[in-house]
Order: C-alpha cells, then sequence, then structure tokens
C-alpha cells in the first residue's frame, strides 16, 4: 500500500517536472528583486519589538482586565472574613 502511494507520489512529481522544465525567469528578475529587497528597507529592533507589542495588545488588556476581577473578588473575600472575626465574642464560663 505505501509502495503503491510512493510509486503514484513519484509519478506525479515527474510529471510536474516534465511540463515545467522550460519554465524560466524573464530577463532582469534577479536585478528587479534585488532593488525591490534594497527598496524596502531593513528594519530595526525597535522596529520589531513595536510590531510586536501592537499586536500584543489585545492580550495585555485582557489579563489586566481578568486580574483586575480576580483581585476584587479575592479582597471581597477577605473582607468577609475579616468581618466574621470582628462579630466573634468570647464568653466565659
Amino acid at each position: 500500500m505505501k509502495r503503491e502511494v510512493d510509486e503514484a507520489m513519484d509519478e506525479r512529481l515527474a510529471g510536474i517536472g516534465r511540463r515545467t522544465a522550460a519554465l524560466r525567469p524573464r530577463a532582469g528578475f534577479d536585478d528587479r528583486v534585488m532593488r525591490a529587497v534594497k527598496a524596502s528597507g531593513t528594519h530595526g529592533l525597535f522596529e520589531d519589538v513595536l510590531r510586536a507589542a501592537r499586536a500584543m495588545v489585545p492580550v495585555a488588556v485582557m489579563a489586566a482586565a481578568l486580574a483586575m476581577g480576580w483581585a476584587v473578588r479575592t479582597d471581597q473575600a477577605a473582607d468577609m472574613s475579616l468581618a466574621a472575626t470582628f462579630d466573634a465574642v468570647e464568653l466565659e464560663w
């Protein structure tokens, strides 16, 4: 089974190779590519960090909102546990 699949794949790849053997880039293709690369400029570390930071802003906002919700909930639980200790009165017999 695997051998049949491999042979079929080899036949397909050989066919693609035969059909595309005559394809070549037009004259001046390399020069156009190199000019486009030079024209695009190079980015520095600051630009790369800034671009990555923009993608992380929604994640940071969500994390901050979740942290605030957790802090409020924890604070309310702490207030309730402290309130219970203030109401406790010890009796002596």
